[in-house]
């Protein structure tokens, strides 16, 4: 009975063991669909090494996650109702992550024989005869004694014998299912302790590793980035010279191409037209007498709004756009201030046009808003002695503006403030609290036209005030309507967009690829469009920042069965609030790019080649390398380094640190050498050793510690690297492959 209860209280188990059966029958109904009229299913939802991914198993695999990313919810919000969009999307990644990375898992397994036979299995599962409990079920809240909070092993027996006892077929089922998880857990445990104890650290890299921290070289260097090379300093690129580079570099690493599918588009924003306008407008004017009327303004806001908000308190207040304080809230039209300054309380007020579409007002009170206008100066100081001496040249300034009345000329020469320095240094009609508290007490306490000093965080600040003023501000009741896009007008755009695909595609008939894509191009722009692009990977072939229908829509334009370069999308793509018009530009095959891919990449090398070696001859045969960086505008710094350094004071330089410790000696200074983003030339002024030793210990000890860590975070990951792996579960999901 014990265990029953335990089983009730976490009966969620069971909605999720349905919730998984129910997927599995779904995934397979929809199998059999994607396989009808003789299409051949080589891919399911994806492929590890030319096999077949489980969908049972990323099934499972998905709801786990899913369930332990709303555990992790509820604990941070127990009001969470699910999960949002990015959850949903980080699920699916981590579900493919864990599959791809376990099937991996297991044929490493295999391959070295690693097995847990039936004694072995009882040992783990009861924790006997000197092994640990699994973990697998050690932390189980159903075998955990209620008393002591310890594992109870007499509570997993007692498990196990329910289910061989029980005459219903799922106990058998969900037996062999738990034996089989323990199974393994527990080989996966042995092959991760074999990986581990593989990882070994010698004494010599220990020894490496000391000297890497401790040896110290202090260096001199002059270093000048390739982008304060002029471009007339450097010859022009031409085509030629790009197609000789291309012939000598394309089998870099570094250019290698993955198989993917460039897609070119451009977008026509979907906007209401003046009928749209003028539908939502007549709704509001029928809503006025009724709001007007109604006794219950919040209950008002919430039936008719779609923007449903109302506070009656002072945070509530709006304020004209164009103020200071409208910058931060609520706001209505400088149009509408007389209607709204001169009215009485309950008049509804509008149409007018708000961000969301449009909206109606009623007045439900008003508040006093005391506002300031103000000019300074900004001394900026940090530190007390910094403070001291701003206060100081502050009290000069403030006697020369007594006495030849030059405000806004001292803001000129003096202030530090940019926000104010175009105006005189004057900021006009803003709130209690709108500034830091010094400054608006200045601002609000003192008599207008007091010229004097405050000090804040910021530094010393002069102010004087020149005016206060005793506004209203309304409370309102707002009821907004987003402005809907009728069919006539989508029908209006979407005859634009099949248009503009009509004249693109005719316009390319009978012309090559690059013709093709320079027609796509020039009649985009002709007509007002922004081209974009966006590359899809053929192995994890996934659209982001388009809605569903959009995505399946471009992904069908790039991998149906025939797709060919140069194709444009045969109708209009509907995204949430724009129409797409797009355009197959390149199927990129795997290995050594094409020419025009890597063009530019390739013209951007050439060019910090040319430039470098523009420095590099600025740079020879000189000695004094503080004139020579004034002479070249390049920077000259002093540092100590180690050879464990990751960074300089000229910024992430690998080859610097490893120019400095390639065997200089003190005094001596290296030829002008390119790095990453610019040239350097060094000297060692010399070499603080480290302290002699022969205990490497604690070096050995922690590169160990941290070759283990790594290996263990990152071997599945270089598994899945290396591996043939093809994610089909967005074509699949749209039919596609």
């Amino acid at each position: 009975m014990a265990l029953i209860g335990k089983i009730r209280k976490n009966s969620w188990l069971l909605v999720v063991v349905i919730g998984v059966a129910m997927l599995a029958f779904i995934l397979g109904d929809m199998e059999s669909l994607f396989n009808s009229g003789g299409r051949v299913d080589n891919y399911g939802i994806g492929t590890v090494n030319g096999e077949k991914v489980s969908e049972e198993t990323y099934s499972n695999a998905l709801q786990n996650v899913r369930n332990q990313l709303f555990q992790n919810k509820l604990q941070q919000n127990p009001e969470a109702r699910g999960l949002d969009e990015n959850e949903e999307r980080n699920a699916f990644s981590q579900a493919w992550t864990a599959v791809v990375g376990e099937a991996l898992v297991i044929r490493e397994i295999e391959k070295l024989g690693i097995i847990v036979d039936d004694v072995e299995l009882e040992n783990v599962l009861y924790g006997q005869d000197g092994f640990s409990p699994s973990p697998a079920i050690a932390q189980a809240q159903i075998f955990l004694d209620s008393l002591t909070g310890e594992f109870d092993p007499n509570l997993v027996r007692q498990f196990i014998a329910n289910l061989e006892d029980s005459p219903e077929p799922e106990a058998a089922e969900q037996l062999r299912g738990t034996m089989d998880y323990i199974r393994q857990y527990r080989t996966e445990e042995k092959y991760n302790s074999l990986l581990s104890v593989g990882v070994h650290t010698t004494t010599l890299e220990g020894k490496e590793e000391y000297y890497a921290q401790k040896e110290v070289k202090n260096v001199s260097y002059v270093y000048k980035g390739f982008s304060r090379v002029m471009e007339d300093a450097i010859e022009e690129i031409t085509d030629e010279d790009l197609k000789v580079y291309y012939n000598e570099h394309k089998n870099a690493k570094k250019y290698e191409q993955k198989a993917s599918r460039k897609i070119n588009y451009f977008a026509i924003p979907v906007f209401p037209d003046s009928d749209d306008s003028l539908r939502t407008k007549s709704i509001l004017e029928n809503l006025k007498e009724d709001f007007a009327k109604a006794k219950n303004d919040s209950l008002f806001v919430m039936r008719h709004s779609d923007n449903k908000e109302f506070v009656n308190d002072a945070s509530f207040a709006y304020f004209p756009e164009g103020t200071m304080m409208g910058a931060q809230g609520k706001t209505y039209p400088r149009t509408l201030i007389p209607e709204i300054e001169n009215t009485e309380v309950g008049t509804v007020v509008g149409p007018y046009i708000v961000a969301e579409g449009m909206a109606i007002s009623k007045i439900v009170r008003f508040i006093e808003d005391p506002l300031a206008t103000v000019r300074h100066i900004l001394i900026s100081a940090q530190g007390d002695e910094d403070i001291a001496r701003a206060q100081k040249k502050a009290d000069s300034i403030v006697r020369v503006i007594r006495t030849r009345n030059n405000f806004e000329e001292m803001v000129r020469e003096f202030s530090d403030d940019p926000g104010s320095k175009d105006t005189g240094g004057k900021y006009e009609d803003f709130a209690q609290g709108a500034m830091v508290p010094e400054f608006n007490d200045f601002s609000f306490d003192k008599p207008i036209g007091t010229l004097g000093t405050v000090k804040t965080d910021f530094g010393i600040h002069i102010i004087e005030v020149l005016d206060r003023k005793m506004p209203k501000r309304p409370i309102m009741a707002t009821v907004t309507k987003n402005i809907a896009v009728t069919k006539s007008s989508m029908d209006n755009l979407n005859s634009i967009a099949s248009s503009l695909i009509y004249d693109i595609d005719d316009e390319m008939k009978g012309k090559s690829l690059e013709e093709k894509a320079e027609v796509f191009d020039s009649m985009a722009v002709e007509n007002g469009y922004t081209i974009r692009s966006l590359t899809i990977m053929d192995r994890t072939p996934t659209v982001q920042g388009f809605n569903s229908v959009a995505e399946g829509r471009l992904l069908r334009l790039a991998f149906e069965e025939g797709a060919k370069e140069g194709t444009i999308s045969s109708s209009p793509i509907r995204d949430t609030d724009r129409i797409i018009v797009a355009y197959l530009a390149e199927i990129r095959k795997e290995g050594v790019p094409s020419f025009e891919s890597v063009k530019e990449k390739m013209r951007s090398e050439i060019r910090k080649e040319r430039q470098a070696a523009v420095i590099q001859q600025e740079m020879l045969g000189r000695e004094d390398l503080e004139n020579l960086s004034k002479e070249i505008n390049g920077q000259f710094q002093t540092e100590g380094l180690t050879f464990s350094a990751t960074s300089t004071k000229a910024g992430r330089e690998p080859i610097l640190i490893g120019t400095i410790f390639s065997g200089l000696l003190d005094g001596q200074m290296s030829v002008p050498v390119k790095g990453n983003n610019g040239v350097f030339v060094v000297r060692v002024e010399n070499t603080d050793p480290a302290p002699e030793t022969t205990d490497f210990s604690s070096e050995i000890n922690m590169l160990k510690n941290q070759l283990r860590s790594n290996f263990m975070s990152m071997y599945r990951q270089s598994l899945v690297n290396s591996a043939d792996v093809i994610d089909n579960r967005k074509l699949r999901s749209f039919g596609i492959r």
